[in-house]
């Protein structure tokens, strides 16, 4: 009995990590048919390339705004997948930032942190700084999810504005904006309007800056 609930809990892990697969598979197809650049480490890819796709909102603080001790478990709540699914707030990184970044938050480092030598980013122990480049996405995706799912910023209202301010929407941004309403049905405001970002009060002490 043992080794058949091995084999059952094998079998399904596989099944949704090939999900996985297909779900970051269909993401590149749609968004970057033509290639594109990755977003921490600028460097480019070519369609059918190996790449990472991230979820810039943490999977495991989503899965405790929905109460579930792990991500797996939150799989069958509709809105938790439609979230993670969500074309604006899933990016193309390389493997090396994926992993950088994994277990961390979002937050400011000070400039005595070493930055990654390719990629410009800053990383301690729970905390993730991204290059000056790529701020702005960071922060337009973030109140993206804020404002349209409710969710809790992870990290100061304050930063992300300031961050949107620092790294202006470019063309790249506003390409993949268009392109993700023709497939999802739906755009980015902070992206169309960054003023908009302004507007929002912050709504709870629970946005903190970390560490």
């Amino acid at each position: 009995m043992r080794k058949l609930s091995l084999l059952l809990m094998a079998l399904l892990m596989s099944a949704g990590a090939c999900l996985a697969d297909n779900m970051e598979d269909q993401f590149l197809k749609q968004v970057y048919a033509n290639g594109g650049k990755t977003l921490y480490c600028q460097e480019s890819f070519k369609p059918g390339d190996r790449i990472s796709v991230e979820e810039i909102y943490d999977k495991r603080q989503l899965a405790q705004h929905f109460g579930c001790r792990s991500s797996r478990l939150c799989e069958k709540q509709p809105e938790f997948a439609e979230i993670l699914q969500d074309r604006h707030s899933l990016f193309p990184v390389t493997r090396k930032a994926e992993l950088d970044r994994r277990r961390t938050l979002f937050g400011d480092l000070p400039d005595s942190t070493a930055a990654d030598s390719e990629c410009g980013y800053r990383q301690s122990f729970q905390v993730f700084q991204p290059p000056a480049h790529a701020k702005g996405d960071v922060a337009r995706a973030m109140l993206y999810l804020h404002e349209k799912y409710a969710l809790p910023l992870l990290g100061t209202l304050e930063m992300y504005q300031r961050w949107n301010k620092e790294d202006p929407v470019d063309e790249e941004e506003r390409r993949r904006n268009d392109v993700i309403a023709d497939v999802q049905g739906n755009r980015n405001p902070f992206i169309d309007a960054p003023a908009r970002a302004d507007s929002i009060k912050a709504a709870s002490p629970l946005n903190m800056q970390f560490p």
